[in-house]
């Protein structure tokens, strides 16, 4: 019995559970062995071996390329930001003005004068005498004594002539209007140009730069350090604190991490004041020579407790006021995104009210540093003081600055006053002593729109990714 088997038959007829084998004949190749298919052989086996190190070169490249995008941008704003910062910190170290003279009245004005002094009180004595009784009906005649000593009457003081204001030094600033900051930067444009509007731009970069990124380092070795979770490098710290399984305990590690950022860059914040605040044709211009001349890297004992105080703010302000409406009032981000975003721009609000008092105190305290010997001597043996653009104010501690500069520097004018006078109207301007609350938050003005248009933009971000 013969079977015949057909090419390409998948069964046999009588045994169709067996499978029977594929036979394939390969024909040789008739194409000669050319050198040029061997080496595109070997070309292809070396790119499939090395493909794996050009990925990854791929991808560093463009991490790197990422990273120069990100400082490129941070340069742009703070180039941007950068003249509006040099009109707020001449306006946060400047003296209060005096527009009222009142120190000059109060110098002139003599004691028997003021309602304090002791001859003023023993006048009022005088005239609550008994009157005399008996007296002659001739006219007395004057003795000696009397001439000698002519009684004391209660008589107008002749208003003190204002001495002259002293004439403002070449190198500072005629500035007329303490609240404005266009006004600044006009005065600084046209006294020292482009250098003096943009001076200090490169340390500002730097200081940015170095605090994001030290800030960062310090947080996640605390929080590896305490076992804590730490919430990494995200671009919305709010919303990664309250995913956070303790929120608390990570604001603390982040409170921390400020603290430590503001302390080890006290040093380079002091060189940027100094760049700020004098005029832009000094010698010691450059970041790397300001610092070798510093007699210390240390923050000094000055510094300590306005740059920690300024350090808390952020953290504390506007990282626990969301964290507080979503375990008190039960306001998620995902939930209720509008009133969420709303919680986190009335904190940062918050924020920025109680950080510009402190940046004031925090710039004066670095100015106090600046004009010390040790200092001057370090950058200048024959500099007898520090020449800033503007006559700067004292620094007598925290809670003393704040109360000179709102209750006891230079004068302020309230709301004019009108008088009725005999069916006539008097308007008269009233001066108090100090600046008020407007002193201590110079700069609120410019600070306020930028936080508005940043949250703008984030809301108009959040309403198209929800629509797109």
């Amino acid at each position: 019995m013969t079977s015949s088997w057909a090419p390409g038959e998948e069964e046999y007829s009588s045994r169709p559970y067996v499978k029977p084998e594929r036979r394939t004949f390969r024909l040789p190749d008739a194409r000669p062995n050319h050198p040029t298919s061997s080496i595109r052989d070997d070309l292809n086996s070396s790119w499939k071996k090395y493909e794996g190190y050009l990925e990854d070169e791929t991808s560093a490249l463009g991490s790197v390329q990422q990273l120069l995008d990100k400082l490129l941008w941070k340069y742009a704003s703070v180039l941007t930001a950068q003249p509006f910062e040099v009109a707020k910190v001449l306006l946060q170290v400047k003296l209060g003005d005096d527009p009222g003279n009142l120190a000059a009245i109060e110098a002139a004005t003599p004691l028997t004068e003021r309602p304090d002094s002791p001859d003023y009180e023993q006048e009022d004595s005088d005239s609550d005498g008994e009157p005399a009784y008996f007296s002659s009906n001739f006219p007395s005649t004057p003795s000696a004594s009397h001439r000698q000593t002519p009684t004391r009457t209660r008589r107008p003081s002749t208003p003190a002539t204002p001495s002259p204001p002293p004439r403002t030094p070449s190198h500072q600033l005629q500035i007329s209007n303490t609240n404005s900051v266009l006004d600044v930067i006009a005065r600084n444009w046209s006294k020292e140009g482009v250098w003096g509007t943009w001076k200090a731009t490169n340390a500002s970069f730097l200081y940015s730069v170095l605090q994001s990124l030290l800030e960062n380092w310090s947080r996640s070795a605390l929080a590896a350090l305490l076992s804590v979770p730490d919430i990494g490098v995200e671009e919305d710290m709010l919303d990664a604190f309250t995913r956070s399984p303790h929120p608390w305990t990570t604001l603390g590690v982040a409170a921390a991490a400020a603290v430590v950022t503001g302390l080890i860059l006290a040093p380079l914040d002091l060189v940027r004041t100094r760049f700020l605040v004098t005029p832009a044709a000094r010698r010691t211009r450059g970041i790397w020579s300001a610092l070798r001349c510093f007699p210390s890297y240390l923050c000094p004992s000055t510094l300590l407790i306005p740059t920690i105080l300024h350090s808390l703010v952020h953290p504390v302000l506007t990282v626990s006021a969301p964290i507080i409406l979503q375990s008190k009032f039960k306001l998620d981000w995902q939930l209720t995104p509008v009133s969420f975003s709303i919680s986190k721009f009335c904190a940062a609000s918050a924020a920025l009210l109680v950080r510009l008092p402190l940046e004031t105190v925090l710039r004066r305290a670095q100015v106090s540093v600046l004009s010390t010997r040790r200092y001057l001597a370090a950058f200048d043996a024959k500099e007898a003081s520090l020449q800033t653009v503007v006559p700067v104010g004292p620094y007598t501690g925290v809670l003393a600055t704040m109360y000179a500069i709102a209750a006891e520097e230079g004068s302020r004018a309230v709301p004019s006053q009108s008088t009725s006078k005999r069916g006539k109207t008097v308007t008269e301007t009233v001066y108090l002593r100090g600046q008020g609350l407007a002193g201590l938050t110079r700069g609120w003005k410019i600070s306020f729109v930028g936080l508005v248009g940043l949250w703008s933009a984030g809301m108009l971000s959040n309403i198209e990714d929800d629509t797109f």
